[in-house]
């Protein structure tokens, strides 16, 4: 097969090891580069309307005509040349390459995982709770305020948990947690715009999407409403799809034009509740502790742009 799979995403992503394995046990060219980890060098021309040429760091390059498929997972953000000891310098040039290097990489028509500005247009969980409502998802009924007070008026007796818009916090080591709260123990100005549900009782459910096929896991092993820092005392079992539920999935996964998504549930005998979904989530832990074969799906799909020629008229996030 020719053509080169591009992922774009940091040295920290294990879950990217596992796609990059598969790939090159396949024997697909495969590019792992993060733009943003330092100085990286661009030649990038512009053809048929198409960007072709050089782009690499010191250790790899890729030719951007070559490239069939982008998987695009964590980024880190441009820092500006080291070279650069003035501080505004740097920063202005670290814009610079965030425009130029991005946006060079962002026109590529070829498909993505996810296209960058579709995944974060899903990532944003006020409009995604909007959207699941709309495809025909349950939705737990939600307050987004800066006022405690406004809280106390919504939550009318409910157990209510907090979450955070931004899973990590302040401090780089730590992660925000979806927690239960008493809102007679808020204050009235909370400092910052915050999202509070009523807690939803229930099996978690982990269902990842790959395209149009599913992959989901119930949860059990915990009582914390938040499971993910305990994800080493947890079973996963594979567990089916409701038909209504899947197809109200996968409105939604066309609604933002996504390729992939990691959506969190709550599932009762009766029904089950979209709390979430991360576009970029991660899905390792899932296919090691079930058996479930989600990195050979997420490859078939990088794949399968390699059976014809590379195209100008691909589709940006087709």
């Amino acid at each position: 097969m020719s053509g080169t799979v591009l992922i774009i995403t940091d040295a920290t992503d294990y879950t990217a090891d596992l796609i990059v394995a598969d790939l090159q046990a396949r024997g697909v060219g495969v590019t792992r580069l993060d733009p943003g980890s330092g100085p990286v060098h661009l030649a990038a021309t512009l053809a048929r309307g198409r960007w072709r040429n050089g782009l690499g760091d010191e250790h790899r390059a890729v030719d951007l005509g070559e490239v069939v498929s982008v998987l695009w997972r964590w980024p880190t953000p441009a820092p500006g040349h080291p070279s650069i000891e003035r501080p505004a310098r740097r920063a202005w040039a670290a814009r610079e390459d965030a425009a130029g290097i991005f946006g060079v990489l962002k026109a590529l028509p070829v498909l993505w995982i996810n296209h960058p500005d579709l995944a974060a247009a899903a990532n944003s969980k006020p409009g995604q709770l909007v959207t699941a409502t709309e495809c025909g998802l349950n939705v737990p009924d939600t307050i987004v305020t800066t006022s405690g007070e406004a809280v106390r008026a919504w939550a009318c007796g409910r157990d209510v948990l907090f979450k955070a818009f931004h899973a990590q916090g302040a401090d780089d080591d730590a992660m925000v947690t979806a927690s239960r709260v008493d809102p007679d123990e808020l204050p009235d100005e909370l400092g910052a715009a915050s999202l509070f549900q009523e807690i939803v009782s229930g099996v978690p459910v982990r269902l990842t999407m790959v395209g149009t096929q599913p992959f989901a896991v119930t949860i059990t092993g915990t009582a914390d409403l938040d499971w993910r820092p305990v994800q080493h005392r947890l079973t996963f079992a594979r567990i089916d799809v409701p038909p209504d539920v899947l197809r109200a999935v996968h409105r939604f996964m066309l609604r933002y034009r996504l390729e992939y998504g990691a959506f969190d549930f709550i599932a009762t005998d009766d029904a089950w509740t979209f709390l979430e979904i991360n576009p970029t989530g991660m899905y390792g832990f899932v296919e090691i502790r079930s058996g479930l074969r989600i990195t050979a799906a997420i490859c078939d799909r990088l794949c399968e742009a390699m059976q014809s020629p590379v195209s100008s008229d691909a589709g940006v996030g087709r």
